[in-house]
């Protein structure tokens, strides 16, 4: 059953004397304090809230939709939910075998009826062709390398056409659009190479493209392109292919078109469903001055150990996929999100460092799967820390152990959410609030909020909306000097006896609310 916000108002003004009774105040200029000095602070509150409300309160009580969980028993189910998760986010190991074989390589058009135009169809109206048109004077063309493996070396050795590949600050600056076919390889290793943006060069991949200790930097000369929007060189990674980029720098790469972006995968429609899905290994390198830097659909993907700064939307943009995301660093991402994860995937983002996001640190939107977020260190973002939005009631979501600082809205803020552990993070630094879930339309639960740490926190430290099933206990609130309330929304007519049990005895506590507050549909 469900009862619009209004119908709170009578319900909320009863309870509150008893809210304001419990309201916290600690000194935010003394953090040494301890959790056992904060809880004794604590207990003499609880004591002369439980003396003026006598025995009444035990009946009170006694009628409140409140239960007792036996916390042994809690930890087994967290722990079965935790391996249940673990499992369906795990990330396969990769290795990438060079095909065997000296490639070949030939110049085609790129509308090759022989070859199949598909790969290229996609660029026709994003400048693409009109950069080429002002570089190559016949019907446009691509290097192609066919059956087998060919260094950079090798490639330049091969064409001998400085108009196609030429030798550039002791690298290589490519002219030319360049596909790699299904059964061959590019390996790039100890050199560098440029792509020129004047002459509409792009990577398009269909097999292996390998660099190691490499470098792929978009150049421009000055010369003003042909095209009618800035164009900048990308790379494109189709359905099939694998991409190996290990202690190798990404700069200047992509620009706001579809597929254009930076490095990209998806799966063409042209493409059998039988066709893998891209493949990934994105280890200690350096993405800079980047559109996107991984721009991911359909992709099983682990990129572990990087450094993103400087991105124009995201650093790491995923739907569809399979993913490690960790220990990596992200900052100064100027527009949108660091990370956004949406549709059907799995994975695991951990251990990975966030600063300075203009709107999200972490945006989880239309998700359908199973997602970690644990060990993550996030602060100074210019939105929100996390941004939750329209999870599917399958969705299975822990966030744990993660350290959220100074971020400008709300730490952790949900909407169309059904069910998430949040649990053992460190929430420090917002003039909103700690924990913002609010529905529009209601969801079953169980929302478990559980030892949390919430400090230096503007508005109250939780707020929920439209959750029928809460689970809460052992987290810490450090109220400012300021009063306010502690919980609110649904939570807030048993904010007193949910405070008192979870706080004074030390319980962990079951909320089921048959009816609950709900959030105006948007449109």
């Amino acid at each position: 059953m469900v009862r619009p916000v209004a119908s709170w108002v009578t319900t909320a003004r009863l309870a509150a004397t008893s809210a304001s009774s419990i309201r916290i105040s600690t000194d935010l200029r003394a953090p040494s304090m301890s959790l056992s000095s904060f809880k004794r602070s604590a207990l003499g509150l609880f004591g002369g809230l439980a003396l003026a409300l006598g025995s009444g309160a035990l009946q009170a009580d006694s009628r409140l939709p409140l239960v007792v969980l036996d916390s042994v028993d809690q930890q087994d189910q967290l722990s079965e939910q935790r391996a249940r998760l673990e499992a369906a986010t795990a990330v396969p190991e990769l290795a990438f075998r060079a095909p065997a074989g000296r490639a070949e390589v030939s110049l085609l058009t790129m509308y090759s009826a022989q070859q199949g135009s598909w790969p290229f169809e996609p660029f026709v109206h994003n400048g693409l062709f009109r950069a080429i048109a002002g570089y190559q004077n016949q019907h446009p063309r691509a290097v192609v390398i066919q059956g087998g493996s060919i260094s950079l070396q090798q490639l330049h050795a091969q064409l001998n056409n400085e108009r196609i590949l030429s030798r550039h600050e002791g690298g290589y600056l490519l002219h030319y659009p360049l596909m790699i076919d299904p059964d061959a390889a590019l390996l790039i290793e100890g050199t560098q190479l440029h792509l020129h943006s004047y002459s509409g060069t792009a990577l398009i991949n269909r097999g292996l493209l390998s660099l190691r200790q490499a470098s792929l930097i978009g150049y421009s000369d000055g010369r003003p392109h042909a095209t009618d929007r800035p164009y900048r060189p990308f790379l494109m990674n189709w359905a099939g292919s694998r991409l190996r980029i290990e202690d190798s720098q990404l700069e200047r790469l992509g620009y706001n078109e579809h597929l254009s972006r930076g490095v990209t995968s998806a799966r063409s429609t042209q493409q059998a469903a039988s066709v893998a899905p891209v493949q990934m290994l994105i280890s200690g390198s350096r993405f800079e001055d980047m559109s996107v830097g991984l721009d991911l659909t359909q992709t099983l993907a682990r990129v572990t150990g990087n450094h993103f700064s400087d991105m124009q939307q995201y650093a790491l943009d995923a739907s569809d996929s399979r993913l490690l995301i960790k220990g990596n660093r992200i900052e100064d991402v100027r527009n949108i999100s660091a990370i956004r994860v949406s549709g059907r995937s799995q994975g695991r983002l951990e251990k990975n460092r966030i600063f300075r996001a203009s709107k999200s640190a972490i945006e989880l939107n239309a998700l359908d799967g199973n997602l970690i977020v644990r060990d993550n260190q996030i602060g100074a973002s210019a939105g929100y820390g996390l941004l939750l939005r329209d999870m599917t009631p399958a969705t299975g979501l822990l966030i744990e152990d993660n350290l959220i600082g100074n971020s400008r809205l709300s730490a952790i803020d949900g909407a169309g959410l059904h069910q998430a552990s949040i649990i053992g993070n460190r929430i420090i630094g917002t003039p909103e609030y700690a924990i913002s879930i609010r529905n529009s339309e209601a969801g079953s639960g169980p929302l478990r909020l559980t030892g949390n740490h919430l400090e230096r926190v503007g508005k109250a430290m939780i707020r929920v909306q439209g959750m029928h099933n809460l689970v809460l206990g052992a987290n810490n609130y450090r109220a400012n000097p300021v009063q306010q309330n502690l919980l609110i929304g649904d939570l807030l007519p048993f904010q007193a006896p949910l405070l008192d049990m979870t706080l004074r005895q030390g319980r962990l506590v079951e909320l089921e609310l048959e009816q609950v507050s709900l959030l105006p549909a948007e449109g």
